[in-house]
């Protein structure tokens, strides 16, 4: 090797090549391989919030129903089409999700949180029960339960959700005013 500092740097350059190479190779392969996990939690909209967050289109009728009553605020008229949804799938997380949604919105909070809880005892990880839980708790007065949702939501996002986003919100603005 020469001892001429041009060449010496170049031929210094040659044996990073590889390295470099080899680090974007393997960042292009975990990005790759990250992808299907990105999709499903930028995806899945498990009784998110916003309405009703529901995802329509392979709902049953009920469900369809009363989606479309939450959106336009008959928080009562959905809750009979929810209550028929469970009658026929009682494990239909989002159903008891929506019911939880709308029981609060009409304030009757001990149904609301009755509803919540089957939904997350059916699915742990239902980020639309586990933000509306931390809002009624929110509701309640009690920050501590609804810091507790949030920590559980953190959790279940991968990256983030929006659930998280407005929980972290609510919680924000709580504690501005209180």
């Amino acid at each position: 090797m020469s001892n001429h500092p041009k060449i010496r740097a170049r031929a210094a350059d040659n044996r990073a090549f590889p390295i470099i190479v080899f680090s974007l190779a393997t960042a292009i392969a975990l990005g790759i391989a990250m992808l299907p996990f990105a999709a499903k939690a930028a995806g899945s909209d498990s009784g998110s919030s916003g309405g009703s967050g529901y995802t329509v289109a392979a709902a049953s009728k009920e469900m369809r129903k009363a989606t479309v009553m939450i959106k336009n605020e008959d928080y009562a008229g959905a809750l009979s089409f929810l209550e028929a949804e469970i009658a026929k799938n009682p494990d239909n997380a989002d159903a008891w999700n929506l019911t939880g949604f709308a029981s609060r919105k009409l304030g009757d909070y001990a149904a609301s949180e009755v509803a919540y809880d089957k939904a997350l005892a059916i699915d742990p990880k239902h980020k639309g029960a586990l933000e509306y839980k931390g809002e009624l708790y929110l509701t309640l007065g009690n920050l501590e339960g609804a810091e507790n949702m949030f920590d559980r939501l953190n959790k279940v996002c991968f990256l983030s959700c929006k659930e998280k986003k407005q929980l972290a919100a609510a919680i924000r603005t709580y504690k501005k005013a209180n």
